[in-house]
C-alpha cells in the first residue's frame, strides 16, 4: 500500500507540475484553441484515474495511520482541486490567482502524504 501510495502522490505531482506549466504556456499565447476531444479530455480522464485510486489509497492510509494533520477530508478537497487543475490549465479565461491557490494547496497534501509515508517507512 506504501509503495503505492508512494507512486501515485508522485505521478500526481508531476502531472500538477504540467497543469501549471500548460496554464502559463496559455496565457503567453493569444491564439490558442484547445481541442476538448483530443486534449482536454484524454488528460482530465488519464489524470482522474490515476486521482481517484489514489484518494481511496490515501483515505485507507489515514484511516490506519492516524497522520498529524491530514484528514480524510482534505483528500477529498485535495481530489477535487486536482480534477479543477487538470481543466482549466486548458483555457485562456482561467484566473490566475485562484488556479494557483488551488496548485499550492494540492501540493501541501501530497508534499504532507510523501513525507510522512517516508518517514513511517524508515
Amino acid at each position: 500500500m506504501y509503495t503505492e501510495l508512494l507512486a501515485k502522490t508522485n505521478l500526481l505531482k508531476d502531472l500538477c507540475d504540467r497543469s501549471i506549466q500548460r496554464l502559463e504556456d496559455v496565457k503567453k499565447s493569444e491564439s490558442y484553441e484547445v481541442d476538448f476531444y483530443k486534449e482536454v479530455k484524454p488528460f482530465v480522464d488519464s489524470t482522474m484515474g490515476i486521482a481517484d485510486s489514489w484518494r481511496e489509497l490515501a483515505i485507507a492510509w489515514i484511516k490506519k495511520e492516524y497522520p498529524k494533520n491530514l484528514h480524510p477530508n482534505q483528500i477529498d478537497a485535495t481530489h477535487e482541486n486536482i480534477q479543477h487543475i487538470s481543466i482549466q490549465s486548458f483555457y485562456q479565461d482561467t484566473k490566475v490567482k485562484r488556479f494557483k491557490n488551488m496548485y499550492e494547496s494540492v501540493q501541501y497534501v501530497l508534499d504532507n502524504i510523501l513525507e510522512k509515508v517516508k518517514y513511517e517507512n524508515k
